[in-house]
């Protein structure tokens, strides 16, 4: 595949579209292989990508809800995106993150500023600093569990509230109403499921009860700064690491950049983790016989003397398997910001891109049998590419707090396969409604924990 192939028809029809109306495909586009519209999109997302990948290869244009996009997949695609950060406008890219959360918010940063605000950051988020509460998150998981017992719930929002109350009590030291929980848990979820919205967006953030719940949300966020700039103490927490390395190296932390953070520590990606552990709990469902192997190994789980997840290998089998099955997002949508040359093919700057960083996730040639649980694929030394699972992204813009969520994941899984019972009032659906951005399904399904004996 490449220019090569490119036929005077296509040359006739680049000149031709410069005279169409702006809605037309642009110049540059016309020699990129052409996938399918929306309508093959909805139907299945999965297999729309896999198609396009394994016709066209990693580079092919697409139409989706009304434009018109540039796909990136596979290990290529991936090694791409996340080695030339410098390549792509996360500023434009993530507008919905500077429009609900200011100008200086790290999402949607470029160049020096993002990296600054990341190094900024890294004290409260890198492995280190989450790792020395783990103890401390295991206590508060085991104290908070039974609460959730003997009657339906909804696994995904009990979790998410769940995560929120667990960092409150030891990463990020504050207090907070359940009421308090629920709204920030509720208005985080209705933020981040805004972003994938495009335009519309802007009818979605403009509701009365969203708007509501930012005001209250913004509202505690401040009450918990004021709470602490009053108080002659500092607790040693991860906020209180963020402000004294900010000191350290002579920079000013604005009052805004003092909230941001902490909306960062305490609500960032709850969902996502929340969602990981309700499908790793709907996949094990559905092999018995493996989670008998898993509850036996976490016999042996003690925080206190806890080396790392190599202690125990199935254990972080089944959550490398999930992240595979069920990511957060199975796309990035990206804006370019300069020129450059892929697949044979040159885009320009501005042209807007769909990085689908987890189709790899569903390659035969690289996970067998890819569609099916089967965390025993890891075991037994197997190694995959680095770059083969996208879960969290990667480059300088990988996901800030995706080592909050590879310490809660295991924390809150080994506490319920080790002291639970659990069932689903319903049959659970293994299916998600999946479109520009997260996973656009919150599922409703009513489950019910029960203590072991």
């Amino acid at each position: 595949m490449g220019t090569s192939g490119r036929t005077d028809a296509a040359n006739s029809s680049r000149a031709a579209n410069t005279l169409k109306s702006p809605n037309a495909i642009p110049v540059y586009q016309v020699g990129i292989p052409f996938l399918g519209t929306t309508q093959g999109f909805r139907r299945d997302p999965f297999q729309f990508h896999l198609d396009g990948y394994h016709r066209y290869g990693p580079i092919y244009r697409t139409r989706i809800e009304g434009k018109n996009w540039v796909v990136l997949s596979g290990l290529e695609a991936n090694d791409l995106v996340w080695r030339n950060t410098d390549l792509w406008s996360y500023r434009e890219a993530n507008a919905a993150f500077a429009e609900q959360l200011g100008s200086g918010h790290v999402t949607q940063l470029d160049g020096d500023p993002h990296k600054k605000r990341r190094q900024q950051l890294k004290p409260g988020f890198k492995m280190e600093a989450v790792m020395r509460y783990l103890p401390q998150m295991n206590q508060v998981a085991a104290e908070l569990l039974p609460t959730m017992c003997d009657r339906p719930i909804n696994i995904t929002d009990a979790f998410a509230e769940l995560i929120l109350m667990i960092t409150a009590r030891t990463t990020f030291r504050c207090e907070l109403s359940p009421e308090m929980v629920a709204t920030m848990s509720h208005w985080e979820h209705d933020f981040i499921y805004g972003t994938s919205l495009r335009w519309r967006r802007h009818f979605y953030y403009g509701r009365p009860i969203y708007r509501r719940m930012k005001k209250e949300v913004f509202a505690g966020l401040e009450r918990i700064l004021d709470e602490r700039l009053r108080s002659s103490e500092e607790p040693d927490d991860n906020l209180t690491a963020i402000i004294k390395t900010s000191r350290e190296a002579g920079q000013t932390v604005s009052r805004w950049e003092l909230i941001n953070t902490i909306y960062l520590i305490l609500l960032a990606g709850i969902h996502n983790t929340s969602n990981l552990i309700h499908w790793c709990l709907l996949y094990l469902c559905s092999d018995p016989a493996w989670t008998q192997e898993l509850r036996d190994e976490l016999n042996q789980w003690d925080t206190a003397n806890f080396k790392g997840m190599n202690q125990f290998p199935k254990l972080k089998a089944t959550i490398q398997e999930v992240q595979r099955l069920r990511p957060g997002a199975i796309i990035h949508r990206l804006t370019a910001a300069r020129d450059f040359e892929f697949g044979g093919y040159s885009v320009p700057r501005g042209a807007e891109i769909i990085h689908v960083n987890t189709l790899v996730h569903f390659l035969e040639s690289v996970y067998e049998e890819p569609f099916k649980f089967n965390p025993r694929r890891y075991l037994g030394g197997h190694t995959y590419p680095p770059k083969a699972n996208g879960f969290f992204g990667g480059g300088t813009h990988i996901c800030l707090g995706m080592n909050l969520a590879m310490v809660h994941t295991p924390i809150i899984l080994a506490n319920v396969i080790r002291h639970y019972e659990y069932r689903f009032a319903s049959d659970p659906t293994m299916q998600v409604r999946i479109g520009l951005g997260q996973n656009q399904i919150r599922n409703q399904i009513p489950a019910v924990f029960t203590r072991r004996e």
